[in-house]
């Protein structure tokens, strides 16, 4: 494809099988070299077949492929493994670095007679620092091949469910749209939770319970609304970048794989019409967050009114009372009341109804 990098590999090493330390990532004994020893892994692959499930593939060898495989799941890959698969396939499977690119030419395309579709995820939902992760989808009529480098739950959900039943996942489009499916099914489920949390905040915003909370406690729990507000709408933002990413991609499968058809292009037209409703679902909740978020800042910007004018209003009160005492505490050597006897109790007296006055007046505008 015309203005996509050519990428050089580089030749793996071969290093003493005694360098080599067991370590596992999803539950899978693997190796990697020892210290700084330049050299390669053994080769480790997750191979989904028709009749057998997931088989893993522990050679630095390219053996024969199983004649029902079906997809080909690459998870955390090396360099190795990206070689092995595309050894195996003939195709160029895009490095991390390419996947993470935004523009459409580098993440939906066609080659090889593959196509090459690279879609936003969301990964680590359930914390408080939900993060994106990119997931591309290589799709042959022969096989499906997915890279991703984060353990997401659909892609567990869906390899339990082949697993138990491998036959009904006979073709790489019929997994292609399984795995869509079981994406949906996830964001669906963290919007219902999003939903469900935000109508929960929306309850304590503005439907308190009667407590004896003071201005201080009242203003840490609005911050804390706030914090969660915040935490929903960037794990509404991920979910938004998603659907509008597997929206384009459906749309390129439907128009570049003619060998979807029949019920599996049913199922996808389904994923479509989701994948739409979903938007409006998303749109309706992160306009209801915006709100919060408002409602939320004009409350606390309120409160902050009302501490501001009880400092205005005190300042008033006891702007007379300083006057009067400013007065007779100038030292004039002619000041005719210093000698009254009733001097001191008449300026006490003046100030307390200058005192006295405004507040009246502030009462009867119902300003306090």
């Amino acid at each position: 494809m015309l203005g996509r990098p050519v990428r050089n590999r580089i030749s793996s090493l071969k290093v003493p099988h005694d360098c080599l330390q067991p370590f596992a990532i999803r539950g899978c004994p693997r190796h990697r070299p020892c210290g700084g020893t330049s050299g390669i892994r053994r080769l480790m692959l997750t191979l989904h077949t028709i009749s057998a499930g997931p088989v893993s593939l522990t050679d630095t060898d390219y053996p024969p492929l199983p004649e029902d495989l079906v997809w080909i799941d690459l998870h955390n890959p090396t360099q190795d493994e990206e070689e092995a698969v595309e050894a195996m396939l003939g195709l160029q499977v895009p490095t991390r670095q390419e996947m993470a690119e935004i523009e459409e030419s580098s993440r939906l395309y066609e080659e090889a007679g593959a196509l090459i579709m690279t879609v936003t995820l969301i990964d680590k939902a359930t914390t408080n620092r939900p993060m994106r992760t990119q997931t591309t989808f290589v799709l042959t009529e022969q096989r499906l091949i997915t890279v991703r480098y984060s353990d997401l739950m659909p892609f567990r959900a869906f390899e339990a469910r082949q697993a138990r039943q491998p036959e009904q996942y006979a073709s790489s489009g019929v997994v292609f749209v399984a795995l869509l499916e079981s994406i949906i099914e996830r964001i669906a489920d963290l919007l219902e939770a999003a939903e469900s949390d935000v109508g929960a905040i929306s309850d304590l915003i503005f439907y308190p319970e009667a407590t004896t909370q003071n201005s201080e406690e009242h203003s840490a729990e609005m911050r804390t609304l706030l914090l969660r507000l915040g935490r929903r709408n960037r794990m509404l933002a991920i979910l938004r970048e998603s659907l509008l990413g597997m929206n384009r991609l459906v749309l390129f499968a439907r128009a570049a794989a003619p060998w979807i058809r029949n019920g599996t292009l049913q199922r996808l037209k389904a994923v479509e019409r989701d994948l739409r409703s979903l938007s409006e679902h998303e749109a309706r909740v992160e306009a209801e967050i915006s709100y919060l978020q408002d409602a939320t800042l004009g409350l606390i910007n309120i409160e902050q009114n009302t501490i501001i004018k009880v400092f205005s209003i005190a300042a008033v009160l006891f702007l007379p009372p300083t006057l009067v005492g400013t007065i007779y505490g100038m030292n004039f050597e002619h000041m005719p009341e210093l000698d009254w006897r009733i001097g001191y109790p008449l300026a006490l007296v003046m100030m307390v109804v200058s005192a006295s006055l405004p507040y009246w007046w502030f009462k009867k505008k119902g300003w306090l």
